[in-house]
């Protein structure tokens, strides 16, 4: 199952964002810091099966876990944005194009063959020995710990350098699922099939990035934004996790693209 974690605005009648946090595999925890957006919309946190404290059960495949979210979605009224970090962004996608939500908030979401392909390049070019270890300890012995851990040791490819040590405390903390990652990892490479139907979709659409993501490649990421009718905003000292190198200036972001009446970027 999915679990939901609320957190309610300050005022009546403001909007709702349903935060998905990516990986596959780690927990709504690494989203927290929008907590901020309070101020002006409901927030909902997704938690996908294993993480979180979330039992894992049965297998769920991306296609069964975008239909038991989308239920979820449906019941809530008002005006509605999708929000996603990384792999959580293709959830947000699939629900998007699936369901008349308002708008669609994609945060560094490798959606095309090329930016994946990038990203496995800048981690072979950019990995420190201690990366290098934790993916090799995560091999021989995968669990929710050596998951956590080889996570955690991404630095830069993750974080701002300001950013460096409390996302690697962030995400040791993490309450990951590594069985949730391994059944779930594949789906990436099928993703970028959403881009054309992205591009036809009736919603307002923003898609934010960090300047210094050393993962993924910002030109690559602005072009497929681009290629389907995404507002592209590069956000300022901000590695892949921008949420948490740049809570303000996202949430900044945020609040401004709700506050644009739908049509006009």
């Amino acid at each position: 199952m999915i679990k939901i974690t609320k957190v309610k605005s300050q005022n009546t009648n403001d909007p709702t964002i349903v935060f998905i946090p990516g990986g596959p595999g780690l927990s709504s925890l690494t989203l927290r810091s929008m907590d901020i957006l309070s101020r002006s919309t409901n927030l909902f946190y997704v938690d996908f099966p294993g993480t979180n404290g979330n039992p894992y059960g049965e297998t769920r495949n991306f296609a069964e876990l975008a239909t038991m979210l989308l239920e979820f979605v449906n019941d809530i009224s008002g005006d509605v944005y999708l929000a996603g970090h990384s792999y959580g962004g293709f959830f947000a996608a699939s629900l998007a194009v699936k369901n008349k939500i308002t708008g669609i908030i994609c945060l560094a979401t490798p959606f095309s063959l090329n930016v994946l392909n990038q990203a496995t390049e800048n981690y072979q070019k950019f990995k420190s020995k201690s990366l290098e270890q934790a993916e090799v300890d995560w091999a021989k012995n995968p669990s929710d710990h050596s998951f956590a851990k080889w996570l955690s040791e991404y630095g830069p490819l993750y974080f701002a350098k300001h950013s460096f040590e409390s996302g690697r405390e962030l995400l040791l903390k993490d309450k990951v699922s590594a069985k949730f990652y391994s059944d779930n990892r594949t789906d990436a490479s099928t993703m970028h099939r959403m881009l054309p139907e992205l591009k036809y979709a009736g919603l307002k659409k923003l898609f934010l990035a960090g300047k210094n993501d050393e993962l993924l490649s910002m030109d690559l990421l602005r072009k497929d934004a681009i290629d389907a009718n995404f507002k592209f905003v590069p956000v300022d000292n901000a590695s892949h996790f921008l949420t948490f190198d740049q809570p303000e200036s996202v949430a900044s972001l945020i609040e401004e693209f709700i506050a644009t009446k739908k049509g006009i970027l």
